[in-house]
């Protein structure tokens, strides 16, 4: 089944497939293809004018929403100093429109949510996961009613579908992080989503 759906996955964009090659060279980790697909979907069904991201990593996946959704601005959130310079350096050549579009913020993702104001259409979560969860209360904060929450990475390599104290020492924090969030967002009132087998697990959800 998987490598029926990997040879649908391919991608037509000269820059997007730069980008993913340059990531697979210098392991970073990207959107993988079925994940960039969907994500691809989501924003051209949804049209957001405002996009979060937590993760720019080399800037594939702002990218990515910037040409599906060609009027949205785009703030999105990378840690390390390096890798936010190649994104930028990625967005300048994409051309003036999407590097006018999508402002790369230098910081730690929940430290600068904490910070921003203003509401926004769309959020995804594609950072440090097991920071997700302390992360919620200001994604539900800065999410607009109707807006669209989507986290990439969810399932963890199949570890939160078993207990924590079963996972390795150095993942048992992050399983028993990642497992709380996916309670709250798809059993705590706030939001209508699901949890898709998309990629390492896509998290899609609509706040209420």
């Amino acid at each position: 089944m998987n490598d029926f759906l990997a040879s649908l996955y391919f991608e037509t964009d000269p820059l997007l497939e730069k980008l993913r090659g340059y990531a697979s060279a210098h392991n970073v980790p990207v959107l993988r293809p079925d994940s960039a697909a969907f994500l691809r979907t989501l924003v051209l069904l949804r049209k957001p004018g405002k996009i979060l991201e937590a993760g720019t990593a080399i800037g594939y996946s702002a990218l990515l929403m910037a040409k599906a959704a060609p009027d949205a601005l785009i703030e999105t959130v990378e840690l390390d100093a390096d890798t936010a310079a190649v994104a930028r350096g990625n967005l300048r050549d994409a051309g003036p429109d999407i590097e006018r579009r999508v402002r790369v913020i230098l910081g730690d993702a929940s430290e600068v949510f904490a910070s921003l104001r203003g509401t926004y259409d769309m959020i995804f979560l594609d950072s440090a996961k097991g920071q997700y969860v302390h992360m919620l209360d200001d994604v539900l904060r800065l999410l607009s009613p109707g807006g669209l929450l989507v986290a990439d990475n969810c399932i963890f390599y199949g570890k939160v579908f078993d207990e924590p104290a079963s996972a390795p020492h150095k993942h048992r924090t992050i399983v028993a992080n990642m497992r709380a969030f996916i309670e709250r967002v798809l059993c705590g009132g706030e939001f209508d989503g699901s949890l898709l087998e998309c990629g390492d697990g896509m998290l899609v959800a609509v706040k209420r």
